[in-house]
């Protein structure tokens, strides 16, 4: 039991100072809580003067009751504000520190997801581009498969193959003398495919 009192008288102590302190730092914190004391010290002053000289005082009452609850206003959220901080325990260096270790781990995994992903995306563009390429590639060969199969084609229609109204089957060379004038029924590339076919050459 004595314990129980001397711990209680303790706290309470405790509580006393704390509350003293806090309140001067509250005050000295503004400077309209050093002007509302002012004013009550003033009106203090003032008070005992008339009360002397037997006047009348409840002017200078009002103002001492309208100064102490602004300054009651005022004082009574700073002073809660420094217990509820004092309530708050700081975190600890081991805390700190860890908090910091994993805010990192964090920035470092955030950068590398995006490392991967820019990664990610140069290899996608980088395999478009391949394939467009590709794809370029194949339409230039095919073109000029296309180019090389008309040149040929007009290479193999130099010789004209045409069939006279008697049925006779003769072609005709670039140099011959009715070259330009035959509509060719069919083409050759060489005279000898003409022959197999069986068109003799024109004598002209």
């Amino acid at each position: 039991m004595r314990l129980i009192k001397i711990l209680f008288w303790l706290c309470l102590i405790f509580f006393v100072i704390s509350l003293f302190v806090y309140t001067i730092q509250c005050i000295i914190s503004a400077w309209w809580n050093i002007l509302l004391i002012i004013i009550i010290l003033l009106t203090l002053w003032w008070y005992k003067i008339r009360r002397k000289n037997q006047k009348s005082v409840w002017q200078g009452v009002i103002v001492i009751i309208l100064s102490l609850l602004l300054l009651a206003w005022f004082l009574i959220p700073c002073i809660f504000g420094h217990f509820k901080d004092l309530e708050e325990e700081p975190e600890t260096d081991t805390e700190m520190n860890h908090h910091q270790v994993l805010t990192n781990d964090e920035e470092d995994k955030e950068k590398k997801q995006q490392a991967e992903k820019e990664k990610e995306e140069q290899e996608e563009r980088e395999k478009e581009q391949a394939e467009r390429e590709k794809e370029q590639a194949e339409r230039e060969k095919e073109q000029e498969k296309e180019k090389e199969k008309e040149k040929e084609q007009q290479a193999c229609s130099n010789i004209r193959g045409n069939i006279s109204s008697s049925g006779d089957k003769i072609y005709h060379v670039p140099s011959g003398q009715f070259y330009d004038k035959t509509e060719p029924e069919e083409t050759f590339c060489t005279e000898a495919e003409a022959r197999s076919a069986g068109y003799r050459k024109s004598k002209l």
